[in-house]
């Protein structure tokens, strides 16, 4: 089961790709703006994040940013908006697809298969060197100058985490999340520490000149070694990050990322609908079959209310149009 963290300030597309998702086996935390996203992946490390560009606080493309200073894991960009500039900024800024609304569920459910198998695969192909140090990702071990070494589970997580952020700062906050959950007390703090030292002696690094970890104070740790393998050119390859386009926020955008976001909303209420009427058959009982019934007509009301919408907003697309065509 994997834990998505879904971004988006439509309430209909949030409420209908928990849901879906949900049906689908997996974990899934919602925000409904950039800042909720950026803290509940702090405090609740998730494994895939699908995010919409438009957000009333942040910008989609910032939020890439920030959490790619910290989070290695697949980020799915959702939009309705048609700027080609955004949709580079987001891909360069560190997200990993993109996929435009409207869209189908079955067209997303491939995407995010296709993204978790990459991720499993990438991972699983890490063997890191960091001089005397091997760390084997898949086998989950690591030896010092040949010799294995005996970590406890804890210290394993904790040098998994270190060695695949290289570079990057990570949070105590983050830390204790990732080991130990949504508990961020005291204590799990103290913990934290003791273990980075158990860590550290293991490993034989000096917390007051370290080769591999970086105590920052107050703030975290840093993992300072790279692997030995150069790239494959010998230099490393500059990551080019482009500043996101002005947000256009004409009457025509508006109302198409407002349309956009309707027939997401409408695709999502229809699928959970169709898959409650699937599972209705003979041998369901009659008081199932009743409540089973009833959800759908909700979600098929909801489908009408969405078409009515949808309605709305194409009219009000066509006015917009016309305005800025003849603005006399």
């Amino acid at each position: 089961m994997a834990t998505v963290l879904v971004v988006d300030d439509e309430p209909q597309v949030l409420h209908a790709l928990r849901r879906a998702l949900e049906g689908e086996g997996d974990k899934v935390l919602t925000a409904a703006t950039g800042t909720q996203a950026v803290d509940l992946a702090a405090s609740q490390p998730p494994d895939l994040v699908v995010l919409d560009l438009w957000l009333p606080d942040i910008d989609g493309v910032e939020v890439v940013r920030r959490l790619r200073g910290w989070l290695d894991v697949p980020i799915l960009i959702l939009s309705g908006d048609a700027d080609e500039e955004r949709k580079v900024s987001a891909l360069d800024s560190g997200a990993d697809d993109f996929l435009p609304k409207p869209f189908g569920f079955s067209e997303l459910t491939a995407r995010l298969r296709a993204l978790k198998r990459r991720s499993v695969r990438d991972q699983a192909e890490q063997r890191l060197a960091f001089g005397d140090l091997v760390v084997d990702l898949p086998q989950g071990a690591a030896e010092l100058d040949g010799s294995l070494l005996r970590l406890t589970p804890t210290e394993w997580q904790l040098l998994e985490a270190m060695v695949t952020h290289p570079g990057k700062l990570l949070t105590h906050r983050w830390l204790v999340g990732r080991i130990w959950g949504g508990s961020h007390g005291d204590e799990n703090r103290q913990a934290l520490r003791t273990h980075i030292r158990s860590l550290r002696a293991k490993i034989g690094d000096d917390a007051s000149t370290p080769r591999y970890l970086r105590t920052e104070s107050g703030a975290g740790y840093r993992w300072l070694a790279g692997p030995v393998t150069a790239a494959p050119d010998g230099e490393p390859t500059p990551t080019v990050v482009r500043r996101p386009a002005p947000a256009d926020h004409t009457p025509v955008t508006t109302t198409l990322h407002d349309l956009n976001n309707v027939l997401t909303a409408l695709h999502l209420a229809l699928h959970l609908a169709q898959s409650k009427v699937a599972r209705l058959g003979d041998s369901t009982p009659p008081g199932e079959r009743d409540a089973a019934s009833e959800k759908a007509q909700v979600q098929l009301r909801r489908c009408v209310h969405l078409v009515d919408r949808a309605g709305d907003l194409a009219r009000s697309l066509r006015e917009a149009w016309e305005d800025q065509a003849d603005p006399a």
